[in-house]
């Protein structure tokens, strides 16, 4: 999962998210009322549910975060994943300059010799 490289040529770092905003990006496709905006509206939207709901839509909840746990997971190994690829890019891009420099030097020491 390569990072693509910035304008400098140097790989770009993997964007930062919050912990709210990781919960409701996944929570949001698994079941938008557990979002971190819909939780305070719930006390009001569910007053008159009867146990019978109130069971039926735990048992819902719980599912959709045993199904948040599994996504989570997978974004997590996603992250690192670029992580070490951005890791191991950055490394290429120093050695690259490096290089570079060192090629650079050396032209000129040999430029040195020749006008001598």
């Amino acid at each position: 999962m390569p990072n693509p490289p910035s304008a400098t040529g140097m790989p770009a770092i993997p964007a930062r998210k919050s912990g709210a905003e990781i919960y409701n990006s996944i929570m949001g496709a698994i079941e938008p009322e557990l979002t971190t905006d819909q939780i305070p509206l719930m006390k009001e939207k569910y007053k008159d549910e009867t146990p019978e709901q109130k069971k039926a839509r735990g048992a819902r909840y719980a599912k959709a975060m045993e199904e948040y746990e599994k996504r989570y997971a997978t974004y997590l190994h996603e992250q690192d994943a670029k992580v070490r690829s951005f890791k191991i890019g950055a490394i290429h891009f120093v050695e690259d300059k490096a290089a570079e420099s060192d090629q650079q030097k050396l032209l000129s020491i040999e430029s040195s010799f020749n006008t001598h």
